[in-house]
């Protein structure tokens, strides 16, 4: 059997496995959508989760920390243009040197099979285009 037979039939064994398990998710969740004590105990959480988050924006609201939650905020962004930059500086390094590790990290390249439908909306990272 060939590699691209062997990947054809593996892709064809998560396809099925990940049908299966939509449906299972699917009948579990209408039990659970049957049971009262169940639905009672989720309206409890939504409440709390509510009051929980209320309470949370308040503390934020508050002047430094308005401040710091921006700082985090503006880090993260950095973070991930950052990482996204390394990451295709990585891959061509790699593609010229086939050395796998630098400033003595080692690093490693991840491959991910797209699902059929959403492929053509992604870029080739596999992250949705910022355009639609």
């Amino acid at each position: 059997m060939s590699n691209l037979d062997t990947i054809r039939k593996r892709i064809e064994q998560l396809e099925k496995l990940t049908e299966e398990n939509r449906v299972n998710k699917e009948m579990l969740k209408g039990e659970l959508e049957n049971e009262m004590t169940y639905l009672e105990a989720v309206e409890e959480v939504k409440a709390a989760v509510q009051k929980r988050k209320q309470i949370k924006e308040e503390i934020l609201q508050k002047g430094p920390n308005q401040e710091i939650v921006k700082s985090v905020k503006d880090n993260q962004e950095e973070m991930s243009t950052l990482r996204e930059i390394l990451s295709a500086e990585l891959l061509a390094f790699y593609q010229e040197t086939k050395i796998e590790e630098v400033a003595g990290r080692r690093f490693m390249f991840n491959a991910k099979i797209m699902p059929k439908n959403t492929y053509e909306k992604r870029n080739q990272l596999g992250q949705y285009d910022s355009h639609e």
